[in-house]
Order: C-alpha cells, then sequence, then structure tokens
C-alpha cells in the first residue's frame, strides 16, 4: 500500500485524486458496456421475432418490432457505446497502472512532480466528465479511507441513477457544502484536491519539463496543454478532512 496517503499534503490528495479517476472510468465503462450490450440484445432478439411474425402473418406486430429494431440500431450507431466504453476501460487503465506507480515510489518531492505531470498526461485525454459519477467515485474512495458517512455527499438516487446521462442538482450539493463549512464539519482550512493541484502555470512547466517543449511568451507550450479537469471543480469540491484510516 502507498505510503503518500500518510505523508499528507499534496501527496495525499493527489493520490486521493488519482484513485478517484480510476473509480469514475471504472463505472463509465461499465455503464457504456451496458448500453452497447442491451441495443446488441434488443436488436438480435427483435429482429428474430419480426421474422416469426411476418411468417405467422402478423403484419402489425412485424411494424411495431421493426422499428424496435431501427431504434436499437440507430441508438448504437449514433451513440457507439463500444468505442465509449473503450475510451473508459483505455483510461481506467492508465489511471490504475499510475496508481501502481505511486504504491511503490517514495513520497518524495521528485516523485510528486512526476505522478501530477503523468496525471495531467492522462487528464489531456479525457472525454468530459459526468460530474455526478466523479462525485459518486468521490464518495466511494471516500469510504474506502474510512471517513463518516456523514462527511460524504449527498447525492439523491435520481442524480446517482441518472448522473450518467444528465447532470442536474447541482446548486443543492452546493448549499449543503456551505452548510457543512459553517458547522465546521469540513476543515477549509486544509488544502483542497484542487488546492494541492498545480495551477495551470505551473502544469505547463511541469508538461514542458516533461516533453522538452519550450514555453511560448503567453506562458504555455509550444505543445497544445489543454485545461485540468479538477481545476474547473473547485466551486463543488467536497473534500473533508483526511482520515486516519488506511485506504482498506
Amino acid at each position: 500500500m502507498s505510503d503518500w496517503p500518510d505523508a499528507g499534503g499534496g501527496y495525499y490528495y493527489v493520490a486521493f485524486a488519482v484513485e478517484k479517476s480510476r473509480r469514475y472510468h471504472s463505472k463509465m465503462r461499465a455503464f457504456y458496456e451496458w448500453c452497447y450490450y442491451l441495443t446488441r440484445a434488443a436488436t438480435a432478439l427483435t429482429g428474430t421475432a419480426s421474422f416469426f411474425v411476418v411468417l405467422a402473418k402478423d403484419l402489425g406486430i412485424a411494424k411495431y418490432l421493426t422499428g424496435v429494431v431501427a431504434v436499437s440500431a440507430a441508438l448504437d450507431s449514433v451513440f457507439r457505446f463500444n468505442r465509449k466504453a473503450r475510451v473508459h476501460d483505455l483510461l481506467c487503465r492508465r489511471f490504475t497502472d499510475l496508481s501502481a506507480k505511486i504504491a511503490v515510489w517514495e513520497p518524495k518531492p521528485a516523485a510528486l512532480r512526476k505522478a501530477r505531470a503523468e496525471r495531467l498526461r492522462i487528464e489531456r485525454d479525457e472525454p468530459p466528465v459526468r460530474r455526478l459519477i466523479d462525485l459518486q467515485a468521490h464518495n466511494e474512495e471516500c469510504r474506502a479511507l474510512g471517513k463518516a458517512e456523514g462527511l460524504l455527499i449527498p447525492l439523491d438516487w435520481w442524480q446517482r441513477t441518472f448522473g450518467y446521462v444528465f447532470t442536474f442538482g447541482m446548486k443543492r450539493l452546493e448549499q449543503w457544502r456551505a452548510d457543512q463549512e459553517k458547522a465546521g464539519s469540513i476543515q477549509t482550512a486544509e488544502p483542497t484536491i484542487v488546492d494541492a493541484l498545480p495551477k495551470q502555470d505551473e502544469a505547463t512547466d511541469i508538461l514542458a519539463t516533461e516533453t522538452g517543449s519550450e514555453k511560448t511568451p503567453e506562458g504555455g507550450s509550444s505543445g497544445e496543454i489543454l485545461p485540468v479537469r479538477n481545476v474547473e471543480e473547485s466551486k463543488t469540491d467536497f473534500s473533508g478532512p483526511r482520515p486516519a484510516p488506511p485506504r482498506r
């Protein structure tokens, strides 16, 4: 098990963010695989049923079954569930590989910079993030670290179920965080996951150093640096105090 969580500060938060991202992509992969298999099964079953209905000369039912086949094929063709599942599978593997490296790296500044740089390279290839599923992954990692249930983000059933497709109810969650801060349940003085990440200029420096590219006059590098996902999530970051128990 990695010593980074016990080291605190940036070590803890980078390790936490990597584990959370690994869980997030695993959940998204499972969802898109489920969608893919569902559409394939619907196409196969209704197509077979349509064939036998036509043989029985019941053209009325055959029209509806044929419509189901067409809708299923169209969904699979437009949304490319199988392709999206492969994308998230690859990202999950990359975050898992980084987590394995962190598990053997000593918590030293050089290793921290290396982990941050590799994490930024992975996040650069991420598709748009489903915020509610990201928060679900956050809760799962908090449970694994032994955080109290009262500190977990209160996602309702609708958000947990339909968060794979829609993002809604964020104002309620932001209000919950504000109430927790007022009550002192969340130690706002302690750096959040976002605070532990390098700023955009620092991120550019890290990637430029790793790739050997030169910085442009505007502060970027000659290579394209895309925004970091978690930097945009600062106003709805729900990190609580660092728990003492190790991650199970």
